[in-house]
Parts: C-alpha cells; structure tokens; sequence
C-alpha cells in the first residue's frame, strides 16, 4: 500500500520535532559540502531524514557579484533536547556552518560555504532579534520556493498535521500561484541539477541514450559479441557514441532470467580494465559518461577508482550487503541507479515475484520508494538516486506494457521522499526484451529491434529521462523525434 508518514508522525509525537531546513552554497565544493552537512546533520544532530527536495542551481539574490548558489530543502525530525526549542535548533545548525568554514563577520547575503536556515518548525512560528519562523522572507524567494515545492508529497502523504505539513501546503501554493515552474524554472534562474563527473548536470530537455557494452560471454542478446578484448570494446563504445549515445553502461555478467551468477573478482575481472581504457579514451569528453551495471559493492568501488560516473544496480542493494554502504562512501557523489526487482535471476520470474497485489504500477512506484529510503538510511544522499522501473525483472508480458503505459503513476508513488526521487533522472530499459518479442513474433533477440523502439517512444512519452539501448543508432533517432514531439 502506498507508504505515509504515520509511523514518522508518531515518532515525532515520542520526542521528536519535525522541522524544514533550506540548504544553501555558493563558495568552494558546493556538493562536498552539502554532503558534509547532511552527514553531519544525521550524526552531530540526530536528524532523521523524511523527505528532500531536488538539487537546485540558483542565481545569486540581492547580492547578484557572486557566484550561483546550489540550493534545497529537506523535512525531518530531531530529538527534542535538540529541537524542540527553536534557538537551540539554531544554536546546532549554526555550529554546522561553523564547521564547515562560514564566516559570520561576512556581507549579509554575500557568499558562503553553508547555509542552513529553519524555515517551519513543527511547534508553530517563532519571533525574536535572532530568529524568525516561519522564516520571513521564503514566499519571495524562488530559490527556497522551488525546492519546498518539492517537500509537498511528504505533505500530503502524513495522517497528522502539525506547522510544516502546514507551512509545505502554503508554499506550494504560493510557488502554484506564481506559476514558478514555468517563470522561474524556464528562465535559467534556477536549474534542476544532480552531480555528474566534476559538474552538474540538468535532465529532461532531451533524452539521453545509454548504449549496452557487455563483456561478458552469456548476455541474453549479445554475448561473446564484445568480450574480446579491451580494444573490441573501446571500439564499440566508441562507435555507440558516434551513433548518439551519451552514456556507455559496461556490464561483466548477465543478470537475465536464470542466468548463473559469476564471483565479483571475476566480474571485476571484465569490467575494471574496459572502464579504465574508456575513461582514458573519452577523457576530453564533456558529453560522454561511463556506467558499470553491477550489484557488488566491491566492484562498484573499483568501477568509481576507475572512472565510472554511474552506478547501475539492477539489485536495489538487495543482492550485495556491501552495496548501499558502499555507494554511500564513495569519495565522489556518484549516482545510483536503483531499479526495481523481486528475488533474484533464478527466482524472479516465478509466480510469486510476478503476481501483485495492486495495480503493477503503484506496486512498483512503492518498491523504489521503499529502496530509495533504504538507500537514504546506509547514508546515501537522495538526490544521487537515479530510478528504473525493472522492465522484464520480475515482470509478466502484461505487466511490462502496464508500465510503459502509464510511468508517471509510477513516479507519482516516490512523492512521500520529496522532489529528489520523484523529479530523479528515470532510466528505462526495454531493449530487445522478451516481451517485446512475443508480441512481435521475434524469437531471436538481435531482430527485436524495431519492437524495441517502439518500446523507447512509449517510454519516452511516459517521462523516461535515459534509455538504455543496444541498437543505439536507431534509438538515438527515435528519441531525437519522441523529444521534438513531447518535451
């Protein structure tokens, strides 16, 4: 069923208070140190995270002769003897920008390493020479306003009501009356962003295509087609960007339906030596990004020494205990994708992790939200999360064009999280699938693909962000077109 707030509610009610922070950044590793507050907000604090809001690029306020501030807003609770008295919430977050370099003595708007104000407070508003709450100047501020937006699905999902559920209610409906999405959001003012590499990276104005590199000798379409070397390899991916991909995802085992599990040394094996030589191969190319598709947390460690800029887990972290406190300790903030599988490949097409309860995509939509929090519990920043609905994992013929058919009900279920899931980067990987070949009468996989970009289109037109593709010249076209037709 979909997930509230209640159990979060009651402890709020067991000496907990709820509050909403913005988080600002305009002076030196601005994600480093969003990461830094957040780690510290959770372990100096005693903050428990119910929701966060995307990550936003803004223009400087007031003070415009600095540089862009990353800016977001998240909702939670910390224990009373911290929070329950506003100031002494001040006094704890004041001692986090502290820590992490803030100067006090500065110009009042000018730049600064961390910001963290109390926008709502779950005792009800507060006034002194030291503190406003709520805070006085949010409802004029897209920059705060954008990423409270974002919080309204934590909102809405709760079964009790307290100064924050009612201060998000508010705030989405001053950012709805202004129309903020569309004035603010398409001016260049303010820009959704996730970190991608050494930068930030906007999604959404155009479809990006992941191409498949398998090195590995039993992949459902192509194996043993590019397991010959770390030259065939860089070939391929170079000829799939050539193509009009973007991302190049390299796999070292199949994880199909009742494929055999390999050891993640020899799965390292395969793949450490190709991301090295694409790193190196693709090093002066800003456009071009190099994903390693594995469940091991050890290989995901060595993929990111290596030069990978994602992480593409088809587990969820279910099939690797070392994966999510890996993810999380990564030295740079590499996205994780998350996709949605019951069991594993000998056991994920039975009947039991093929037959749901509910409508597939609202059991789906509530399977990445709760993966996503468990993800937020090992330490991993929400908005790093990337999300894939599990196309042909766990899934009958039937249920797989259920949820191409109707992906926004399954974003729609991530809304208690916040903006950062919600609005995450949605990858879709339908390519050459079986599905696809019984309703086309292709048996062979390699002859699926004009099925398989009928299945991209779809996607598409369903709020893909990334599709994960063998065929990439045939999908890049059909994502240049799906693209000019909805987004």
């Amino acid at each position: 069923s979909r997930e509230t707030t209640r159990e979060r509610a009651r402890h709020v009610a067991d000496g907990r208070t709820r509050a909403v922070l913005a988080l600002g950044s305009n002076q030196g590793d601005r994600v480093g140190l969003f990461r830094d507050a957040f780690a510290k907000l959770r372990r100096d604090l005693g903050f428990e995270l119910h929701a966060h809001s995307s990550l936003y690029e803004t223009a400087p306020a007031y003070v415009e002769d600095q540089g862009k501030f990353l800016n977001a807003a998240c909702v939670g609770s910390f224990p009373d003897d911290v929070a329950r008295d506003p100031l002494a919430l001040l006094d704890g977050l004041k001692a986090i920008e502290a820590a992490l370099g803030r100067d006090f003595g500065t110009r009042r708007y000018g730049p600064r390493p961390m910001d963290l104000d109390v926008i709502f407070h779950g005792q009800g508003s507060h006034s002194c020479d030291r503190l406003t709450v709520p805070h006085a100047r949010y409802a004029e501020r897209p920059f705060v306003l954008a990423p409270l937006a974002d919080l309204t699905g934590a909102a809405t999902a709760t079964t009790t009501s307290d100064a924050t559920t009612e201060g998000l209610l508010e705030a989405r409906r001053i950012w709805d009356g202004t129309d903020g999405e569309v004035t603010a959001m398409e001016s260049g003012d303010i820009a959704r962003v996730i970190p991608m590499r050494d930068r930030l990276w906007s999604w959404g104005r155009e479809t990006m295509v992941m191409g498949i590199l398998n090195v590995t000798p039993d992949s459902f379409s192509d194996g043993g087609a590019y397991d010959g070397g770390v030259d065939v390899a860089v070939r391929h991916a170079r000829e799939m960007v050539a193509a009009g991909a973007t991302i190049i995802d390299v796999g070292g085992q199949s994880t199909r339906p009742g494929a055999t599990r390999v050891s993640g040394e020899v799965e390292s094996s395969r793949v450490i030596p190709v991301i090295r030589a694409l790193a190196q191969a693709f090093r002066e190319r800003e456009d071009v990004y190099i994903s390693v598709d594995t469940f091991y947390g050890a290989v995901a460690s060595a993929a990111a020494d290596a030069g990978a800029d994602i992480i593409n887990d088809v587990s969820g972290g279910a099939w690797d205990p070392a994966m999510l406190p890996t993810v999380a300790r990564l030295e740079k903030p590499l996205p994780y994708v998350v996709m949605h599988v019951r069991g594993d490949p000998n056991s994920m097409q039975s009947a039991k992790n093929t037959t749901y309860d509910g409508h597939i995509c609202d059991e789906v939509g509530d399977g990445l939200l709760a993966t996503a929090r468990r993800c937020v519990e090992y330490g991993i920043e929400p908005w790093r999360l990337w999300i894939d609905p599990g196309i042909g994992f766990a899934k009958t013929g039937r249920a797989n064009i259920e949820l191409l058919r109707d992906l926004p009900r399954v974003r729609s279920r991530l809304a208690p999280l916040g903006g950062a899931l919600m609005n995450a980067p949605m990858l879709v990987g339908a390519s050459r699938k079986r599905f696809l070949g019984e309703i086309s009468g292709r048996s062979e996989a390699s002859e699926r693909d004009a099925a398989s970009v009928a299945a991209l289109v779809a996607a598409v037109r369903g709020g893909a962000d990334v599709v994960r593709v063998h065929n990439v010249a045939l999908s890049a076209d059909a994502a240049r077109v799906a693209d000019a037709l909805w987004r």
